[in-house]
């Protein structure tokens, strides 16, 4: 019989489902957009986009987004839609970057550049969505249980009672980490565990692939794993002078459990161009002074 040891095992993460998050609506005026930073402030983006997230903006104004430069697009025109990954400011500020790394890690030479624009205001739909799973760092420990719910089936002729068939199953979970908010590489930060529980409109839905053992980091073995999605329920801190500071996070899932041997070829990469839209009014617009 085989041991295995717990660092065989890691946890990737989608910010969300391989749905949409979500959408918010925006104004975007001639003085929201800051060529130097190459920022553009969007109202309530604090509250609900993290750096590192992926949108979608598109309007139905016949401009365009005239914000975006035109060399952006592969037609070198300004169109009507555009995806990028984002750095968010604390000011509610959107930088736009090709790549989840680039975006994360704030890295300026990467950025998408915005241009100048006047007249009216642009109306946008900005859609929130993340496509793929990153290694959560620092996890020095997860446990995840599955139940099912006893069924009684008993009618009045049953001489016992009967109640284990066709139950539900459900399953739970505890993730525990040590607090860091700076991204390495493409590995998310496990500040984006108390980001999550925060989104105000789009909710704390994500997708999780809990690795019992890993070939990617162990060759001789098998990949074992759960998949499914979760929400957040609860995160807590452990704070204590002289001690590593921590986090937990407990969560509950919401859709098929699947306990899968072995590694889909499209798993990691997969993309769902299904919508969930959420509207909600603006008010104010963020401007933005520094960086």
């Amino acid at each position: 019989m085989a041991f295995y040891l717990g660092n065989y095992g890691n946890i990737r993460l989608r910010r969300g489902t391989d749905k949409f998050l979500g959408s918010i609506k925006a104004s975007i005026i001639p003085d929201d957009v800051n060529t130097t930073l190459e920022r553009v402030g969007v109202s309530n983006s604090v509250d609900n986009i993290v750096s590192g997230d992926r949108i979608d903006i598109s309007t139905t104004d016949s401009r365009g987004l005239a914000f975006i430069a035109a060399s952006n697009w592969s037609t070198a025109v300004v169109e009507d839609t555009f995806s990028a990954f984002v750095n968010v400011n604390p000011a509610g500020g959107l930088r736009l970057y090709p790549t989840f790394e680039s975006s994360i890690n704030n890295v300026r030479s990467s950025e998408i550049s915005l241009q100048a624009f006047a007249g009216n205001p642009i109306n946008v739909t900005i859609a929130v969505r993340d496509t793929v799973l990153n290694v959560l760092g620092n996890v020095s420990r997860y446990e995840f249980n599955t139940s099912r719910e006893s069924v009684d089936i008993t009618s009045l002729s049953d001489k016992y009672k009967q109640q284990y068939n066709a139950g539900l199953i459900s399953g739970s979970g505890r993730i525990e980490c040590i607090f860091d908010y700076t991204a390495k590489a493409a590995k998310e930060a496990p500040v984006i565990m108390l980001q999550t529980i925060q989104r105000l409109d789009f909710g704390c839905a994500f997708d999780i692939a809990l690795y019992l053992t890993d070939e990617q980091i162990d060759p001789e073995v098998s990949t074992i794993f759960y998949q499914t999605t979760a929400v957040t329920t609860t995160t807590g801190i452990s704070v204590e002078a002289g001690g590593v500071v921590s986090c937990t996070i407990d969560f509950i899932t919401t859709d098929e459990i699947k306990l899968i041997i072995g590694r889909p070829s499209d798993y990691i990469l997969k993309e769902d161009d299904d919508r969930i839209k959420v509207e909600q009014d603006l008010g104010f617009l963020l401007q933005e002074v520094t960086d």
